[in-house]
């Protein structure tokens, strides 16, 4: 069975509705799609606007994990150059723009989404780009997310513009669904239905979905599993503004409890007038004062084990050390192998002294998809950026800006993978 947490409109949530196929209800997405086509793009980014600020002002939403992030990225000014970055002009998806030759950005029509459980944001992210471009879009939603992704749904269904346009309108073109990863007849199903096929997820999760069958005209989008990290240079380390950087490491790795692809796990010292140790104080003292104001709500069991594991084999290793309270409040794990450690998540943090930043360079693979740099010399900084990027690293942010959702992303311009370009000539 397939349950609908929300569909065309309609909300079912937390009283699934429980259908066996998706495909009798295609008429409302398809009725949706073509309502949506009509609306003018500048009224969906008022509409964004407007949701925006809503989120900000709504204290049931603003508080659950990423809804701050999805509130700034949904701005206006914001949103705007993520457009101008993939179109350069807004017109191209509103009218044929040429001369005689004339092109226009049409959308591919229903975009099916596998999102990951791992960030609740997720959804809304990957949801409102391709809805903007005018695909209907069929997401499949984990359980555990479902909770925040409606609440955040159900403020943009209540958002209008002062054209009267609303964003319950929008979501006629919309389905949040769910299915056991065992359903392989449901699977089959969302993968034959769609002229997109947007993927968020790990390995297995990517390969069980990219593996079934689909239209030979269907677009894939993979944001496959990544891993991140963080630098420091020796001057940066040794500026008044140290403890402040420390602080911006600090909010990204609580923020998603580290589950997320763009989460910091190992981070590189450059060598300067203060220890290892003396850096790994000025951390703890850090995670000290977030611990006292964001307290784990929640600790999962496996995890929980495995920073008992982790903790226990660096206290008794004699070339490695371990800071940490007694609870599992967080974790600084100390070694010098130049090596990116194996994630342990939830506020978990490797650290490691290096020569230079240079010693990094080998260990880049693409499966590395953010580094959060704090380098300050601008020209270190380009030639670090162009040396990792060139061996497949996707983002070179500065520190508190890792989870920032940006355009490019993955490596990809995503709006204009969501588009088909389109020609008419006019005349001889």
């Amino acid at each position: 069975m397939i349950d609908l947490a929300m569909f065309g409109g309609e909300f079912y949530y937390p009283q699934c509705k429980k259908v066996a196929s998706i495909r009798p209800l295609l008429n409302t997405i398809q009725e949706g799609f073509l309502n949506l086509n009509k609306v003018e793009k500048s009224d969906i980014i008022d509409l964004f606007q407007g949701y925006s600020e809503n989120l900000r002002k709504n204290r049931e939403v603003n508080r659950l994990e990423g809804a701050i992030f999805l509130s700034a990225w949904l701005r206006r000014s914001n949103f705007m150059q993520i457009v101008e970055k993939n179109f350069f002009n807004l017109e191209y998806l509103e009218n044929f723009v040429g001369d005689k030759k004339r092109i226009k950005a049409q959308p591919r029509g229903i975009a099916c989404h596998w999102i990951a459980g791992n960030v609740p944001t997720l959804g809304l992210f990957s949801l409102l780009q391709s809805l903007f471009v005018g695909n209907a879009n069929i997401l499949r939603i984990p359980p555990n997310s479902h909770e925040a992704i409606i609440k955040l749904l159900k403020v943009f269904s209540n958002t209008k513009t002062e054209t009267g346009l609303t964003g319950l309108e929008l979501l006629k073109s919309v389905g949040i669904i769910y299915y056991e990863r065992t359903n392989n007849k449901a699977n089959l199903e969302l993968s034959e239905i769609a002229d997109a096929r947007i993927v968020w997820g790990g390995e297995e999760a990517v390969n069980a979905i990219t593996g079934l069958p689909k239209r030979t005209h269907c677009e894939d989008i993979i944001f496959g599993p990544k891993y991140s990290f963080s630098v420091f240079d020796t001057e940066a380390i040794q500026l008044d503004s140290f403890a402040r950087q420390i602080r911006f490491l600090i909010n990204n790795i609580l923020l998603f409890d580290q589950a997320a692809c763009t989460s910091p796990h190992t981070v590189f010292f450059e060598r300067s007038n203060k220890s290892l140790n003396e850096i790994a104080q000025i951390i703890a003292e850090e995670f000290k004062k977030a611990a006292r104001r964001y307290p784990k709500t929640e600790i999962d069991q496996y995890i929980t084990t495995k920073i008992i594991n982790v903790r226990a084999d660096y206290a008794l290793s004699p070339s490695k050390s371990v800071i940490c309270p007694w609870e599992n409040d967080w974790t600084i794990l100390i070694n010098n192998d130049l090596t990116l450690e194996e994630p342990v998540e939830s506020r978990t943090i490797f650290i490691k002294q290096i020569d230079s930043i240079q010693q990094l360079i080998p260990l880049i693979t693409k499966k590395v998809q953010t580094i959060g740099c704090a380098i300050e010399n601008k020209s270190k900084l380009l030639d670090f950026a162009n040396q990792v990027t060139m061996r497949g690293v996707s983002r070179c942010v500065n520190l508190g800006q890792m989870h920032l959702f940006d355009s490019p992303w993955d490596g990809m311009l995503f709006l204009s993978r969501l588009v088909n370009w389109v020609t008419v000539y006019i005349g001889r």
